[in-house]
Order: structure tokens, then C-alpha cells, then sequence
């Protein structure tokens, strides 16, 4: 492995940032280190300072944005979101269409090697009503030439479709050679792929068009703040009233937009979070374009909660209240912690945050050293947009359950949103440690059964983001 200096390191980087927006800290240096031997091995350049000046060709930073940004996906990834897709969201933008032309658009940003963009299209198949006259189109971009070449080929590997049923490797699949899966005509139909930087470039939507939907997964975890927010700017202006927003698992609206209101769908585990634009129009019309109660288990609780501060924004109308379609959960008096808690977790699946925090207090009223009662109190104020609330209830947490990385983990963001980056380091630092301590198959339910091992590495990135920043690197990794 090629060997950078800090200052061809710090090259690399801004030359990165300015052509996508893409922030490298120290911790994917070696990462780093390895695209640029890898280019290296490719163009025949001597050695990195011979590469460097490569990089004054458009055509060679597009190779090494190639490099950086391969990434391993698959088909119908997130169960919890494709469920909310198939029984909520697109059943709602078909019946939309069905009464403005007969037209649907879905944007997948940052698709990748082509696996979400088909998965969009074969889920289409299955519930477009049978007639003429539909205009339907998953439009696909990505900033990588190499990944939107591999996405043509509509050729995939059994690792890619492991999570397609039996049935739906019949419908939308032929067999290829060497045990591979090709994606069958009809399906390839409905996707159009293009390049697209979704930092330099206007949206591919352009007034009057606007798109129905829009994914755009683990596409921001490595651009700045300031970058992500002029994205979302962008993908608001060009998503039409009503619309959906789907981002990954880790990302988060958070003082960055307000532009679109938090939504609940499913119950419980199978609960899904996704962004909608609600504006006046839309929000006060949603009661009437719901799905039938047996579209999901029970009826999809459908909450709207506010990204940032419950105030609105400059010249802006508050839209509607949007209440949960299933019966609401009220106290039950119970003697039993372990009950209290249950009803604690169930009024937080359906989105009533001040509930559920009373019912964690209660209950560590009944048990005060119990950790999950003050972790789950502080999971509602999170969720209710009262981080300060939430401080103290999340300390005793980690306090009394030292190894519970959850509770370490939105603590951390608690402090960092309060503008304590130095303590969010070392809160970051100590839920990738405790997390990295279950087993490595074990996924989140909190965060919509992302992978533990996922989450770990995530806050170890955040930790070393914050701790450059700061400057307390070493105490954030543990050096007390």
C-alpha cells in the first residue's frame, strides 16, 4: 500500500470535496491510501506525486470518484422501508397518479451498482393496476461511471439477492451463467441510469416536473453539514407536495432542514421513518389519501413529527396535526416495571413521545436503578425534539448499564446537538466500544434493524470527526 504524506493527503481531500462534496477525515486515510494505489497500478504513474498531477485531467478524477465510491449493496435492502414501500408508499402515489395522468416518478440518487433502482421498478410491476395509458419511471444517477456501467448490465450475484423471496427471483429474474441473476427485460423498462453529481448539478427535475418520490440512501454520510443542507434545499424544490424522502439509516433531518416532517409507518419493530413534503395543501388533505387499515399489520400509524424545533419557519403555515390510525395507549396502573415498560416501548411505535416518556418515568419510580426505564425515557425525548430533557435521563442510563451502546450513542447525539462536541466525542467512542462487544450479526431494532457492527463503525467515524474538530482525540479514544 502506497504510503501519503499529510500534505498529499490534504490534496486529495479538498480535490474530492470541491468535485462532490465528499469529506474524507483521518479516519479513511487508509482507505484513501488505497483507492490512489489502486489508480496508481491502473494509469502507470511512478509513484503519488506522479499521480497527483494525473489529477489535472477531469477525466482521472472521475476514475478515482470510481474508486472512492464503489459501494456493496443489494436487492430490497432495509426490510423495514421496502415493507413501508410496498404497503403504504407506493399504493399512495398509484392512487395519486391514477387522478393526475396516470404519470409516476421515482428518483433514485446515488443508485449504486443498480440494486435499489430495480428493486423500485419490480415492486412497481407488482402493484401498477393492469391498463394502458401509465407513464412510469424510476430515474437512476450516480456520480460513479463504474457502478452506473455495472447497473446497465443488469447482472448480479447471488449475495446481491439474498434477500429476494423465491417468488420474486421467478418473476423479475433469468437465470445468467455462473450462477448469476439477470433482471429481466420489463423490469430494466422502467429504469433510466444517468451520471449525475448531486453536489455540482442542478436536479434532473426540472419545474414544472417534479418527482413523487426520492431516495437518496447513505448518500450524505460523508459530506459536511453545509453541503447536505444545500442538497436538501435542492431535493425539496424538485420533490412535488406530498412526496417521500427516504435517506438511510444514520441520517437525519436534524438541524439541517425543516423543510420536511418526520413519518411514521408500521408498528413496532417493522416501523419504518421516512421524510415527507407536507406542505398546507398536502397535510391537511393526507387523512383522505391514506391506505386501508389492512394494507399493514393493524394500519400503518402514520405520525407526523417535526425535524428541528417545534416552531415554524419564517412565512410558513404549521400544517395539520397528523394523528395515528390505531388506538391509542393510555395508562393501565400496574405495579410491574416490566409492564410499564412495555406500554412505554408501545406508545413509542405509535409516535406519542410525551406518553411514553411519563410511562419510563413511572416505572423508574417503581425500579429507580432500572437503566432501560431511563434509556427509554430518554428515546422519547429524543424523539419529541427535547434534547436538553433528555440529557440527564440518558447520563443515569449510562451510568447505571455502563455497556448499554445505545444509550451511549444518543447521548452522543444529544451532546453534540447542544454543541458539546468534546463529550459527544468521547460518547461516540464509548458506544462503538460497548457495541462492538455483541455479536456481530446482531442488528439495531432501534434504528430499523441496521446491523450493530454498522452502527459501531459509524460512531467510531463520528468520534474521530469530532475529536479532529476539537482537538481531544486522545481522550475521546479512551485516554482518561
Amino acid at each position: 500500500m502506497v504510503s501519503l504524506t499529510r500534505e498529499q493527503f490534504d490534496a486529495l481531500r479538498v480535490l474530492l470535496a470541491t468535485a462532490a462534496g465528499l469529506v474524507f477525515d483521518d479516519s479513511r486515510k487508509k482507505s484513501m491510501s488505497f483507492s490512489v494505489m489502486e489508480r496508481i497500478r491502473e494509469s502507470g504513474a511512478r509513484d503519488v506525486p506522479a499521480y497527483l498531477l494525473l489529477l489535472a485531467d477531469p477525466a482521472e478524477q472521475q476514475r478515482l470518484l470510481d474508486e472512492v465510491t464503489i459501494q456493496e449493496t443489494h436487492f430490497f435492502r432495509n426490510p423495514p422501508q421496502v415493507r413501508a414501500l410496498r404497503a403504504y408508499v407506493l399504493p399512495e402515489l398509484i392512487r395519486h397518479a391514477e387522478t393526475h395522468g396516470r404519470r409516476l416518478r421515482i428518483w433514485s440518487a446515488g443508485c449504486s451498482t443498480g440494486e435499489e433502482p430495480y428493486s423500485m421498478a419490480m415492486m412497481l410491476r407488482e402493484l401498477l393496476p393492469a391498463g394502458p395509458g401509465w407513464d412510469v419511471k424510476v430515474l437512476a444517477t450516480d456520480l460513479s461511471s463504474r457502478a452506473l456501467a455495472a447497473a446497465r448490465t443488469g447482472r448480479y450475484g447471488a449475495r446481491a439477492v439474498a434477500l429476494a423471496s423465491p417468488e420474486q427471483l421467478a418473476r423479475h429474474f433469468e437465470p445468467g451463467p455462473h450462477g448469476t441473476y439477470e433482471v429481466r427485460q420489463e423490469v430494466r423498462d422502467l429504469v433510466e441510469f444517468r451520471h449525475h453529481n448531486l453536489v455540482t448539478e442542478a436536479t434532473p427535475f426540472e419545474a414544472p416536473e417534479r418527482a413523487d418520490t426520492i431516495l437518496c440512501r447513505n448518500v450524505t454520510i460523508y459530506f459536511a453539514r453545509e453541503t447536505t443542507r444545500a442538497l436538501m434545499g435542492r431535493l425539496h424544490r424538485c420533490l412535488r407536495d406530498g412526496g417521500y424522502l427516504f435517506l438511510g439509516h444514520s441520517e437525519t433531518l436534524w438541524r439541517v432542514s425543516e423543510d420536511f416532517r418526520l413519518v411514521t409507518l408500521g408498528t413496532g419493530e417493522s416501523a419504518a421513518f421516512v421524510y415527507r413534503r407536507l406542505d398546507v395543501t398536502a397535510a391537511t388533505q393526507l387523512r383522505h389519501v391514506l391506505p386501508d387499515r389492512r394494507t399493514l399489520d393493524e394500519g400503518p400509524p402514520v405520525v407526523e413529527r417535526r425535524v428541528g424545533p417545534r416552531r415554524a419557519a419564517p412565512g410558513r403555515s404549521e400544517p395539520s396535526r397528523v394523528l395515528p390510525l390505531v388506538p391509542a395507549v393510555e395508562p393501565v396502573p400496574s405495579t410491574s416495571p416490566d409492564e410499564v415498560l412495555r406500554q412505554a416501548r408501545r406508545a413509542l411505535s405509535q409516535g406519542r413521545y410525551d406518553l411514553a416518556a411519563q410511562l419510563a418515568a413511572d416505572a423508574a419510580v417503581l425500579e429507580p436503578l432500572r437503566a432501560e426505564a431511563f434509556y427509554l425515557r430518554g428515546l422519547a425525548l429524543v424523539d419529541a425534539a427535547r434534547d436538553a430533557d433528555a440529557l440527564l435521563d440518558l447520563r443515569k442510563a449510562v451510568y447505571l448499564e455502563p455497556e448499554q451502546g445505545f444509550a451511549h450513542f444518543l447521548l452522543a447525539g444529544v451532546l453534540d446537538r447542544l454543541g458539546h462536541g468534546a463529550a459527544a466525542a468521547r460518547e461516540y467512542a464509548a458506544a462503538a466500544d460497548t457495541l462492538g462487544l455483541q455479536p456481530g450479526d446482531a442488528t439495531a431494532d432501534e434504528l430499523g434493524g441496521r446491523s450493530v457492527s454498522e452502527l459501531a463503525q459509524l460512531c467510531r467515524q463520528l468520534e474521530e470527526r469530532l475529536s479532529a474538530q476539537t482537538g481531544d482525540g486522545a481522550q475521546a479514544r479512551g485516554v482518561r
